[in-house]
């Protein structure tokens, strides 16, 4: 029996991702991969690339108790989620 818990924010981002072109998903590794700039940025050209809600993505994204984006986790959640789908 498998009781592992999955987090819907991963769901949800998943969701997104899955509609993905494969342009798309280059494009998004690519942007995930460029250290210039911060997650914030990242996530923000990513819902630019996949037309999707830039709220709604931020609030998928794991924060710190002062509600900054935590750079790491967020990093090897969409990592995570690209290797998936690529």
């Amino acid at each position: 029996m498998n009781t592992e818990i999955v987090d819907p924010n991963i769901v949800k981002l998943e969701n997104i991702i899955s509609k993905a072109t494969a342009d798309q998903i280059d494009i998004l590794w690519a942007i995930l991969k460029y250290k210039e700039i911060g997650i914030y940025r990242k996530v923000k050209c990513m819902c630019a690339v996949l037309g999707s809600d830039l709220e709604a993505a931020v609030n998928l994204l794991p924060k710190d108790q002062d509600g900054r984006i935590l750079d790491y986790k967020s990093r090897h959640m969409i990592h995570d989620v690209l290797i998936k789908y690529s």
